[in-house]
């Protein structure tokens, strides 16, 4: 009996071994299958991404041909522009050069500082072959598209320079200034310009053209009014022509600054004495008759014949008209005069001053008339006593000279 359960016992434990051996068999199996299938999904995620990596970087090369493409085509369009502008320039169309050069200005500057240089030496060679209309086409057609040039603003100095419109050159190189972006350009576009106001006051200086360098020189302090050296030439054209007591007015700021101080009151000393002599003014004949030389507003010179006879200064109709030009006339009145041809009909003006190398009356008036008629082309007019009796005056007809004193 106890074999029969000995036996029974031994069976069980067989079979339980055979079962937890076949368990073990199945998980390693499973664990194997589970790994084999990570691996196969790894792998495949792995190729997915590289997938995915490859598709992108052949955008990225397709995106960047085109790029490239958009380049070339965008290189070959600024190539066909620039030479569309200098094709307008050669056929002086500067107008439409001008409208087609704004489309280079943002995005291609190498281009532009080419065609840039191309217009500015077309435009010197213009002014050099004296072809000015077209040169100043050509400057204002660029400075429209660039008002802030320095280069083609100084061009327009030189298109003026050349002409021999000399205040106008000095005029805009000073102005050149304002377009300037630091203090050391505006100090070299200062020495620039007093530069050429210098050339102008030598050529003055040279033959004794006094007056037509007071004249100058008023303009020019317009645009340099911190100029001593300005104000200091101006003192001494006034002297020159006797304008003593315009003279002592300007030179009074000069007095106390270190490098005109001296010379100044030297000046002043001369100014003074001056004053306080009787000034001798030369007369030029004209027959029997002298003729002496006036400016009416510091601006109109005139020739006028002496005439101690006349009540009224007289201008003739051709002399008025340029005067009317230049200056302000005021009209005052008709009047009737009584000739020795019998009465003629004339009108009354008046100018702010009339002045005789300093010698001044305010509030000048003179008759014109177009019966007057003086028979020669060497005078304006007739000075008569409305500006003498203001002065002790002499004629010395021996020495051709008309003395003034104030009263």
């Amino acid at each position: 009996m106890w074999r029969i359960a000995l036996f029974i016992g031994l069976m069980c434990s067989v079979s339980l071994n055979v079962y937890l051996l076949m368990q073990l068999n199945i998980r390693g199996i499973e664990d194997k299958f589970q790994q084999q299938t990570n691996v196969n999904l790894s792998q495949g995620a792995i190729r997915t991404k590289t997938a995915n990596l490859e598709d992108k970087i052949k955008g990225r090369v397709k995106q960047s041909d085109k790029d490239k493409g958009r380049d070339s085509e965008s290189t070959e369009g600024a190539k066909q522009l620039v030479n569309n502008i200098k094709k307008a320039i050669n056929a002086k169309d500067y107008f439409n050069a001008s409208s087609l050069i704004h489309t280079l200005a943002n995005d291609y500057q190498a281009e532009l500082a080419k065609v840039k240089l191309f217009w500015l030496q077309d435009t010197k060679v213009l002014i050099k072959q004296r072809l000015y209309i077209h040169a100043e086409d050509s400057i204002n057609a660029y400075l429209a598209f660039q008002g802030d040039d320095s280069d083609f603003l100084y061009q327009q100095v030189d298109f003026y320079w050349q002409q021999q419109e000399n205040l106008l050159a000095i005029k805009h190189a000073y102005e050149v200034q304002y377009h300037a972006f630091n203090d050391v350009e505006i100090a070299d576009v200062l020495k620039f310009a007093r530069v050429l106001v210098q050339q102008q006051v030598d050529a003055f200086t040279k033959n004794n053209h006094w007056q037509e360098l007071r004249s100058f020189l008023q303009e020019v302090l317009i645009y340099d009014p911190q100029s001593q050296k300005l104000q200091w030439l101006l003192v001494r054209a006034q002297y020159q022509l006797g304008e003593f007591d315009y003279a002592l007015n300007t030179i009074e700021p000069l007095l106390n600054q270190p490098n005109y101080k001296v010379k100044a009151q030297a000046l002043l000393a001369k100014i003074e004495a001056a004053l306080r002599e009787p000034q001798s003014i030369p007369l030029r004949r004209q027959g029997e008759h002298f003729i002496v030389q006036g400016v009416m507003n510091d601006t109109f010179d005139v020739s006028l014949m002496l005439d101690t006879g006349a009540s009224i200064s007289l201008l003739s109709q051709p002399a008025f008209e340029a005067l009317s030009l230049f200056s302000e006339v005021a009209f005052v009145e008709d009047v009737n005069f009584s000739t020795a041809g019998g009465r003629v009909r004339a009108s009354i003006y008046q100018v702010a001053e009339f002045a005789i190398q300093g010698y001044i009356v305010n509030d000048f008036v003179f008759a014109v008339s177009p019966s007057f008629t003086n028979g020669s082309e060497e005078n304006d007019g007739l000075l008569g006593m409305n500006f003498l009796k203001a002065f002790d005056f002499h004629i010395d007809q021996n020495n051709n000279r008309l003395i003034l004193k104030n009263k």
